[in-house]
């Protein structure tokens, strides 16, 4: 493990004690004539992942790499879409590759490592994250519990390590489904836009979508929503088609039919391994391939209709997206983080703090030995190291999440009015 790593595993672990001893160490000290919480919140957050984006020269080396070919695609002037060496890189729609086409500038034009500068997207992004948080609980609640909401998040280990360590882009769609939660009751047409940007810039905010429609009163309303966030996306990709004679086509393949990290995560891993190991389920994999994503369309369906459709907005999200971490065919690590800005909103601390113990065992192993640098093989032959230790370890925080799903199923509201 190199120095600049051993440092980085170092800071990470400070940031998971914090994260566990922060809502009781504040509360036992809670001083009411605080004023300035906000300018903490936004510092710590900033500390917290400004450490460990300059002292680490690295970030997910698959990712940093896609990023690189697709900037150099962009300012070259040349179609991702087409390019046969951004075929599995890029399955995203046409918005934050012009950042990466930034940051690819900004690195050679002042001489700046790539990473460092790309990373610092979705760190203020975070930063926003956390002082929405404590904003959003200030005007719902009183005494330490808006700031202890925005520094849980500002320190979340899962947080820091997808965008200050990974560098994925995760937080920015998170921050854009927060904000249009926040104009929901007063502007649908905004609260469509700022979701529309979010799915720009990642396609799984549409999964806040029908919890949006749901806690949208009126038919015309529903309407202006939807449409709004369908014009933001369609006219990125028209604007691009444009600019780089793209076909929307291929855009759109791309970004819909992503279907990669299927059968290293939750029941597609156990179901992969019978299918590894006894022949009688040799086509497991083949089968789930095929049909994985209708299975997961299908569940999340039957939890937003049973129950999500049934909460407020804010709630409904946080059930889907971990209906999504429980039951999805198909995983990425940097999808851990999605549940933690919604937990804390809805102060589900206990079920968080398992959640993150959980997620921060297998981050912590799969970061330090497989995505920042590869050391895994040291200990196995690849791929028998990730079948039998890398995705073994993700085993407790599925588990966590599925806990916590029941829980969340199992808990009786009352229903809003139907809009």
């Amino acid at each position: 493990m190199s120095t600049a790593l051993l440092l980085g595993s170092v800071w990470i672990f400070i940031l998971l004690g914090l994260f566990l001893v922060l809502p009781r160490l504040i509360s036992r000290h809670w001083n009411a004539n605080l004023r300035f919480g906000w300018l903490l919140v936004i510092l710590v957050a900033l500390i917290a992942r400004l450490v460990p984006d300059l002292i680490l020269p690295m970030g997910a080396s698959y990712d940093i790499q896609s990023y690189k070919i697709v900037s150099n695609l962009v300012l070259r002037g040349e179609d991702v879409y087409s390019n046969p060496k951004t075929e599995d890189r890029h399955p995203y729609f046409p918005f934050q590759m012009y950042w990466m086409a930034l940051a690819r500038w900004s690195a050679s034009k002042f001489h700046i490592q790539f990473v460092k500068i790309v990373r610092l997207a979705p760190i203020f992004a975070d930063i926003a994250i956390a002082l929405f948080i404590y904003l959003n609980l200030r005007g719902r609640t009183r005494g330490p519990i808006p700031l202890i909401g925005g520094l849980l998040y500002a320190v979340s280990p899962l947080a820091v390590y997808v965008s200050a360590y990974h560098g994925q882009f995760d937080a920015i769609p998170a921050l854009m489904i927060l904000i249009a939660l926040q104009w929901l009751p007063r502007s649908s047409w905004k609260a469509g836009g700022w979701l529309g940007l979010g799915i720009l810039i990642k396609s799984w905010p549409v999964l806040a979508l029908p919890s949006l429609l749901a806690g949208t009163y009126g038919v015309k309303n529903k309407l202006t929503l939807f449409l709004t966030a369908s014009i933001v996306v369609l006219a990125s990709i028209g604007l691009y088609t444009l600019l780089y004679e793209s076909s929307p086509v291929n855009i759109l393949i791309r970004a819909v039919g992503y279907n990669h990290g299927v059968g290293v995560w939750g029941y597609s891993y156990l179901g992969s391994m019978l299918s590894r190991y006894l022949p009688t389920y040799s086509g497991f994999h083949t089968w789930l391939l095929e049909m994985g994503r209708f299975i997961t369309l299908a569940g999340l369906a039957l939890i937003f209709w049973f129950k999500a459709r049934h909460e407020a907005p804010q709630a409904g999200v946080l059930t889907i997206l971990l209906g999504f971490i429980a039951i999805t065919h198909a995983f990425s690590i940097q999808y851990l983080m999605w549940v933690v800005p919604f937990a804390i909103l809805e102060q589900e601390q206990k079920w968080l703090n398992r959640y993150t113990i959980g997620a921060f065992a297998y981050m912590f192993l799969a970061y330090t030995t497989l995505i920042l640098e590869f050391h895994i093989t040291n200990l196995l032959p690849w791929p028998q190291a990730d079948w039998w230790i890398i995705i073994p370890a993700s085993i407790p925080a599925w588990l966590v999440a599925v806990g916590w799903l029941v829980h969340r199923l199992r808990t009786i509201q009352i229903a809003r009015p139907a809009g």
